[in-house]
């Protein structure tokens, strides 16, 4: 055999092998995704007795979502129940949320401290299954009140995230979230509420606003009692509108956890 034959069989068997390996890795990421948890209670029971409060990374069987693995906040249930999926937290003013419609669907903040999970996510996540939805809310006497709803569902960016399935209230804190079923998300560049002004901009949030506000936990981080009619982070039906609470989080979870496999 001649040099140049020697050279393009040479070459010839390490495409093939490149090409070997590529593939072999390819399918072992397919089959690393593939294994990773849809939701909380799948992540808490895959990691076990060493199970906590912490980041986990998950994916969702959802077209256009299998190869877009991302990580999310898990919360142990205080009572002892299935984990929750943090979707929203406030806990100090280090974080701005203030922000545009973009941030608003991509999200931000950092899942340590404060941050918004993102409108595309969340939409994502709210049509795998049907969840139930727990609002946490404290305020700086350190009075802890919970405000659950029955079943919780967005549309997607085509219908401005709409807030389109709100189950039943119950709770401490009072019902302050009804009032804005079926609602479309706003901000102060995108105004999509039934008002005739723009309630993200005058309030200094971006909620489902609808004309305008009875909660509205994005707004700004006031540090209690206020003089701005409905400013700062609010739930009507507990502080009423002239008072900023210490910490919220929203948070999700699947309504019927014992069908969800390991």
């Amino acid at each position: 055999m001649n040099i140049p034959n020697k050279i393009f069989l040479v070459e010839a068997t390490l495409l093939v092998l490149f090409l070997s390996i590529a593939s072999s890795q390819l399918l072992s990421d397919s089959m690393s995704l593939s294994h990773l948890p849809s939701n909380c209670v799948e992540a808490v029971r895959f990691a076990g007795s060493n199970a906590k409060s912490d980041i986990y990374q998950i994916r969702l069987p959802l077209k256009g979502w299998e190869d877009r693995p991302f990580y999310v906040y898990c919360l142990l249930d205080h009572k002892g129940g299935d984990p929750w999926l943090l979707i929203q937290r406030r806990q100090d003013e280090n974080i701005d949320f203030y922000r545009n419609w973009n941030d608003y669907k991509t999200g931000f903040g950092n899942m340590e401290k404060s941050f918004w999970i993102g409108l595309d996510k969340l939409h994502a996540l709210t049509q795998v299954q049907l969840n139930e939805l727990q609002i946490e809310l404290r305020d700086f006497n350190d009075t802890v009140k919970y405000a659950n709803y029955e079943t919780f569902a967005m549309g997607d960016g085509t219908e401005k995230y709409a807030l389109n399935i709100l189950g039943k209230y119950s709770g401490s804190a009072g019902d302050s979230f009804l009032y804005h079923s079926g609602q479309k998300f706003s901000t102060y560049d995108q105004d999509n509420d039934n008002w005739g002004e723009n309630c993200a901009e005058k309030y200094k949030g971006a909620w489902w606003f609808n004309s305008c506000h009875y909660s509205e936990l994005n707004g700004e981080y006031l540090k209690g009692t206020h003089k701005a009619y409905g400013k700062g982070i609010g739930w009507g039906a507990w502080h009423g509108p002239y008072y900023s609470l210490k910490y919220t989080h929203m948070a999700i979870r699947p309504r019927d956890s014992a069908k969800i496999g390991v």
